[in-house]
């Protein structure tokens, strides 16, 4: 059996050295990791909820003479939000978020095929939780903690009547 070589002592501490080194590293990657989860995890919700959206405002009613929009623009958002606060998404404050004309639009156009209608999130902030603190280690510039995602869903409309505020 072989025998196991003792460090001499300049040798000593040496694992120490490298673990001081490499752990930095590590913990970087690992916030990167878990944070840039967050962010697509968030993307994918706002995503969803735009499409939500659109296919809520998508849905026309038969009144026998045209084809009403079955939702209102306002009823469009209140979709929207409903699908967002399933998931509990937050302002950059950490409050819950709440749509409004800055970060939620309901438009639609005229097109050689009929109307299209198109629902976009605007500005939707992600905090990015653990990347902030890391970055302390290294020293440097203060780093934003929040990022600001988009998402939009156009599809065409089963109406030919346009939808009431």
């Amino acid at each position: 059996m072989p025998h196991r070589r003792h460090p001499s002592p300049r040798e000593q501490g040496g694992i120490a050295v490298e673990l001081a080194l490499a752990l930095p590293l590590f913990l970087l990657l690992i916030a990167g990791v878990l944070d840039l989860d967050l962010l697509f995890w968030e993307k994918h919700v706002i995503t969803n909820a735009s499409r939500e959206g659109a296919r809520a405002a998508a849905k026309a009613i038969d009144t026998g003479t045209q084809l009403q929009a079955k939702m209102t623009q306002s009823q469009v958002r209140a979709v929207v939000q409903t699908y967002l606060n399933q998931f509990a998404l937050k302002d950059a404050n950490g409050n819950p978020l709440v749509l409004d004309d800055s970060n939620f639009s309901y438009t639609w156009e005229d097109t050689a095929s009929g109307k299209i209608l198109h629902v976009a999130l605007n500005q939707i902030p992600c905090r990015l939780s653990l990347l902030p603190q890391i970055k302390n280690l290294f020293g440097g510039n203060a780093m934003s903690n929040v990022l600001y995602l988009s998402a939009q869903t156009s599809m065409a409309a089963e109406w030919t009547t346009a939808p009431s505020p």
